[in-house]
């Protein structure tokens, strides 16, 4: 019988099948409270895709990324000969995003889409998300207690609003520390663990050579949006970003001036510095004008191509301070409830067909991204490539660790007035305290004014 709650997701099953090399006790997520179901009061109409039925599913991917969900979706096709799946790239991740809000008041949304969770809480506040819970336990189609288990909690829990559950996880990727491994050996510098580690390798590895205070070489590099990830410093300096029940912003608090201290530390001391016009933080390392930087795994790919010959990069988890937690993004993907009924059971079937065990080992084996599954270690395709790239196998050991950031209504547009505020910081301008508390006024508008459109 299929199970009708999602309790006890992966504590133990990841007990027994990773490693911990992030150290420490275990970690309850923050939606710990949400990873349980309650029977959905729904029930879908269809159990089989009887008839031909076409469905849309609007992505982000492009390069080798948009080639594995091909790959799957014509296998898929072909196993399922009734439903037609017309994959539709709409660009960049805010491409996407700002065309599901215009299809969205145009009344014409996608059958589903891949989404991360904070975009998608206004889209469930309003209606338009298919509840899955009825799919998902599903007698015949769903998923078996097996299933649930093999699914990271963190990850699932993601996608659960008020007990239900409105997205399946789907391509997830860790924010990691990459370093100049041939730097790092050279200098007889260790790979940091903790923030003070972190803030000496900086200091020890940029060169400046002319005494001009733009060092050749940097110590670590910042991606340019630097706020809209902040949570990991924040979460391990005790604190958080927001409240997600009751909207709380935590932005003028001790926690987070201790860990703006710690980052404007490295800034002011011209030991660190933003992407800027190279973009991406990853870059400046590839071409040794930089020792480490801080990236998400997704990048591992553009690392590999883009790194100059006599450079090796390698990665570790994000040095912690008082915790040592990690964060863990990515998107989601779900199923809008203009759907017809049989558009909806095609959909289901798609995800489940592109989330399952083979098939997440095969996203993550071609892409820069990790397996949402448990098992997918196990697979063969994805072994392999644990094998020759032993980098990979990070993000399933920090597992353990991991946390997703937070959901509210307008959250990003109170990290993007943070965002304001730590830039002034940053270039010297405005001092912490002063920053952070216009931070949290205008934070604080900027979320209520995006939770009442």
């Amino acid at each position: 019988m299929k199970k009708k709650v999602l309790a006890a997701l992966l504590c133990t099953t990841m007990a027994a099948s990773m490693l911990t090399a992030c150290g420490g006790e275990k970690k309850e997520t923050e939606k710990k409270e949400e990873t349980k179901t309650e029977s959905s009061t729904e029930k879908k109409t269809d159990t089989k895709v009887t008839e031909k039925t076409e469905i849309t599913f609007w992505h982000a991917m492009s390069g080798s990324n948009e080639e594995a969900i091909q790959k799957i979706t014509d296998d898929f096709m072909e196993q399922n000969e009734n439903v037609s799946v017309k994959l539709v790239n709409q660009g960049g991740y805010m491409d996407l995003f700002d065309k599901l809000m215009a299809s969205a008041k145009a009344d014409q949304l996608p059958t589903m889409t891949q989404i991360y969770s904070n975009r998608l809480s206004w889209y469930v506040s309003k209606g338009l998300v298919a509840d899955l819970t009825p799919y998902m336990e599903d007698e015949q189609t769903g998923f078996t207690e097996e299933d649930l288990a093999d699914i990271p909690e963190m990850f699932l829990a993601d996608g659960i609003w008020d007990g239900k559950q409105y997205a399946i996880p789907f391509n997830k990727s860790q924010m990691v520390l990459y370093y100049n491994e041939t730097m790092f050996e050279e200098a007889g510098v260790e790979v940091p663990k903790t923030w003070d580690e972190w803030t000496a390798a900086a200091e020890k590895l940029t060169v400046d050579e002319d005494k001009d205070g733009e060092p050749e070489v940097y110590g670590c590099v910042f991606a340019n949006n630097l706020s809209t990830d902040i949570a990991p410093w924040l979460k391990q300096a005790g604190g958080s970003t927001m409240n997600e029940e009751t909207n709380e912003l935590y932005f003028d608090t001790p926690e987070t001036k201790e860990a703006i201290e710690f980052l404007n530390g490295m800034f002011q001391a011209k030991t660190a510095r933003f992407a800027g016009d190279d973009e991406n933080a990853n870059v400046p390392v590839q071409d040794g004008r930089a020792a480490m930087c801080v990236a998400s795994t997704s990048a591992l790919p553009y690392i590999e191509e883009g790194t100059m010959e006599g450079i090796t990069i390698n990665a570790a988890a994000l040095p912690g301070h008082k915790t040592d937690d990690q964060l863990y993004y990515g998107t989601n993907v779900a199923v809008f409830d203009s759907a017809t009924d049989m558009q909806k059971q095609a959909a289901w079937e798609y995800i489940k067909f592109l989330t399952n065990t083979e098939n997440t080992a095969y996203f993550a084996a071609e892409t820069g991204y990790i397996p949402v599954r448990v098992s997918a270690q196990e697979d063969p395709v994805f072994a392999k490539v644990l094998e020759e790239k032993p980098i990979k196998q990070l993000s399933l050991e920090c597992f353990d660790k991991g946390f997703q950031g937070t959901r509210n209504i307008g959250g990003k547009n109170a990290l993007d007035e943070l965002g304001k505020q730590l830039d002034l910081v940053f270039s010297g301008e405005k001092g912490i305290d002063e920053a952070l508390k216009d931070a949290q006024t205008n934070g604080e508008q900027a979320m209520k004014e995006a939770q009442s459109n």
